[in-house]
């Protein structure tokens, strides 16, 4: 599969960024450092890549987006006029971050969901599982969602890591490098849990946009 210049960089940025939230999204003594670190790094990130490339990739792909991506930019771009509503959804806003609007909402002990507008990306859903099952084949799967077309996935399990930049959201498709990484991730979680964590996102931005009047 041959891509552009510009979804080459958006790879890129998304592998950049899912390595970069892979550490804030796992419990670590000096969290508040590790929070600093990365919000400097996020702020060269963006020094670096700019916006023309993020607005003209959201120009390429707002006409054949699923309803979820346009729903997700919707709710995040109105945030302020919602804000009651995000609040009793269960999204709180959260500061460390290089974004202009940072939310999180914890779903469980296990689960939690961070919303991010105004990046360097646009809109960026990242959602972290960590599974507190002893019996789990891994210690933690992190979706990375940027657009249809890039879905970072993590899965990692002590020592071993493993990600795939997937370029559809049925996970049918995924960077032509990644080969190797996709069969060590396959070892230790398989398709239908993934599909499962997207359909996850999808259910909570539907949800969200119902709960704000968007959506019936």
């Amino acid at each position: 599969m041959d891509y552009t210049e510009k979804e080459k960089k958006g790879i890129d940025r998304v592998e950049r960024m899912n390595r970069l939230f892979d550490k804030i999204l796992m419990p670590a003594v000096g969290i508040l450092i590790i929070m600093l670190l990365i919000s400097f790094t996020v702020n060269r990130f963006r020094e670096k890549f700019g916006s023309d490339d993020k607005t003209s990739a959201q120009a390429a792909d707002v006409q054949t987006e699923p309803e979820a991506f346009s729903l997700r930019r919707i709710l995040l771009r109105s945030y302020d006029e919602h804000k009651t509503a995000f609040e009793a959804y269960g999204y709180v806003p959260v500061e460390g971050y290089s974004y202009d609007l940072s939310l999180c909402k914890q779903v469980d002990p296990e689960m939690s969901i961070f919303q991010f507008s105004g990046g360097a990306l646009g809109e960026l859903t990242i959602i972290s599982y960590m599974p507190e099952n002893d019996n789990s084949r891994y210690d933690s799967l992190s979706l990375a969602i940027s657009s249809q077309k890039l879905i970072n996935v993590t899965v990692k399990s002590g020592e071993e890591k493993h990600t795939v930049t997937f370029l559809s959201p049925d996970f049918s498709a995924y960077q032509s490098d990644d080969q190797s990484e996709f069969d060590s991730m396959m070892t230790l979680t398989d398709i239908s849990e993934i599909t499962a964590m997207f359909e996850i996102f999808e259910t909570d931005i539907f949800n969200l946009a119902a709960s704000c009047g968007i959506r019936n």
